[in-house]
């Protein structure tokens, strides 16, 4: 089984060019490998996972905190090299990522991207609606990562600046 060869560990600067070539390959242009350089690199507060297999990046996912709720983290961008996409590559990064930042005492994370997706890891489209941010709709969803991580929060959240430069 594929998944039992993969690495799963942090990234390290020596990964970025194959981080973002992972990104490139992934979303089939540059915004979202230069956002999870520009956020690895940033003084913001990260969470990042490289998937390996023997010594070639197939995957990459960055949890990054917001600011609002109390440790909140925001999941993405998660990229898997489309010739690794049938081997839940990505959904092993989601779940290792979580489970790190449950381990670091993050409260939430919140997740902009398919509700079918990530909905597989408990995220809910229910518990994002009292927060306001600039990406309130239909595919914004949170997960509280300890029991009343959210605590009923109600108000505004942002995602770090870096995402401002993302189409």
């Amino acid at each position: 089984m594929i998944i039992n060869k993969t690495v799963f560990r942090p990234s390290t600067p020596e990964d970025r060019i194959a981080v973002r070539a992972v990104h490139r390959r992934a979303f089939g242009r540059d915004a979202e490998a230069d956002l999870a350089i520009a956020l690895v690199e940033s003084e913001t507060v990260t969470i990042d996972l490289v998937a390996k297999i023997d010594a070639m990046v197939v995957g990459h996912v960055v949890l990054s905190e917001l600011t609002g709720p109390d440790r909140a983290l925001g999941l993405g961008p998660l990229a898997v090299d489309p010739e690794w996409r049938d081997f839940k590559i990505g959904t092993e990064l989601v779940r290792r990522a979580l489970e790190h930042a449950r381990r670091d005492g993050w409260r939430s994370a919140f997740v902009l991207g398919d509700p079918v997706y990530y909905g597989r890891f408990g995220f809910k489209r229910a518990l994002a609606e009292p927060v306001q941010c600039a990406y309130q709709g239909p595919y914004l969803q949170a997960l509280e990562l300890a029991p009343g991580g959210l605590g009923g929060y109600r108000g505004s959240m942002a995602y770090p600046p870096q995402f401002h430069a993302v189409d």
